[in-house]
């Protein structure tokens, strides 16, 4: 037997997936971003703020990445590990900007040369993976930038089936849903835009 709910009873599911895991993975993936930034910045001098504009987004394509060079005992420290990490993501966002010149050098500095093309690697199989699931659900991809934009949905695409599976309007859910990501305060994708992509991936996994 199959349970639909309303647009109220929704709203109210929505607050509460709020409490425990919409928002708190935003801010987490953000949250990773500015410890990584930080942490660069104070061991070796980077200024890389400007990854702090896309927080949430940079969190979402480099985290998984932190998890693979844990994951496989590559002999480095932490402030190394973020060096690293911090290359690929200004390689991804900001690959024509003067500053990864300036982060290249240390991570050559530092002998971390092999490291990083590793990660670099990996970093482009989950691009490629993530650009080709959003082709499949006929979101316009023009630039490499339109795909890392998205990428703060990635550990919460369950979260949102959970909750669109018995709605009965998947559109307002979809828009709910954005809303929710929006008051976060760190997602930087329009609301009409981040509920279009919501309501796709919604009809691809509902």
């Amino acid at each position: 037997m199959e349970f639909l709910i309303s647009e109220s009873q929704l709203r109210t599911i929505l607050m509460e997936q709020d409490k425990s895991k919409m928002s708190g993975y935003m801010k987490k993936l953000y949250s990773f971003t500015n410890n990584m930034v930080n942490r660069v910045s104070k061991s070796y001098g980077l200024n890389l703020k400007m990854l702090l504009t896309w927080g949430a987004s940079v969190g979402g394509m480099v985290m998984p990445l932190d998890n693979y060079l844990k994951t496989n005992n590559f002999n480095m420290t932490d402030d190394q590990r973020y060096l690293v990490l911090a290359g690929v993501a200004f390689m991804f966002f900001f690959e024509s900007n003067k500053s990864i010149t300036k982060i290249l050098e240390k991570i050559k500095e530092e002998g971390l040369e092999d490291v990083f093309n590793d990660v670099m690697k990996k970093g482009l199989e989950l691009k490629e993976s993530f650009k080709s699931f959003l082709s499949t659900i006929n979101v316009t991809i023009s630039s490499f930038l339109d795909t890392v934009a998205y990428s703060f949905l990635i550990p919460i695409i369950v979260d949102i089936q959970s909750i669109v599976a018995n709605s009965t309007n998947l559109k307002e859910s979809s828009i709910l849903i954005a809303e929710r990501l929006i008051a976060s305060g760190v997602v930087t994708v329009g609301a009409k835009v981040l509920a279009n992509v919501i309501r796709k991936i919604s009809e691809r996994i509902k």
